[in-house]
Parts: C-alpha cells; sequence; structure tokens
C-alpha cells in the first residue's frame, strides 16, 4: 500500500479485495457470507434457548400460586 490513509476497516479483507488478484476476492467473499450465515444461526439457535429457558422460569418461579391460609 502506498503512503495514504487506510479506509476504515482495512486489513488483510480489504488488501486482498483491492488486489483482486486471480479471483481470490470472490472466493474471499464466498468465504465471509457463509461465515456470516453460521455466525446467524448459531446466534438464533442461541436466541430459542434463551426464550425457552425464560419461558420455563417464567412458569416455575414468576406465577407462583398465592399462599394458601390453612385453617387447619
Amino acid at each position: 500500500m502506498t503512503g495514504g490513509a487506510l479506509p476504515a476497516g482495512a486489513g488483510p479483507v480489504y488488501d486482498v479485495l483491492a488486489r483482486g488478484e486471480g479471483g481470490g476476492g470472490s472466493d474471499l467473499v464466498a468465504h465471509l457470507v457463509a461465515d456470516a450465515a453460521i455466525k446467524g444461526v448459531i446466534v438464533l439457535v442461541a436466541l430459542i434457548v434463551l426464550a425457552l429457558g425464560m419461558v420455563l422460569l417464567w412458569k416455575r418461579v414468576g406465577r407462583a400460586e398465592p399462599p394458601r391460609r390453612d385453617d387447619r
């Protein structure tokens, strides 16, 4: 790279895409898209597990019956 200021987020990915050598940029973009999709699925599954856990806790603890009065 020349002595100019780097764009925001510049790094190895920027270098490969800027060069455009031998179609390597398109392979890198495909890899990055697949990586983002996998991470998105992981986050989605984690949110579903969190929601299920919250529902179970809500049913178990949050909606307890009012205390009973024993008149024995």
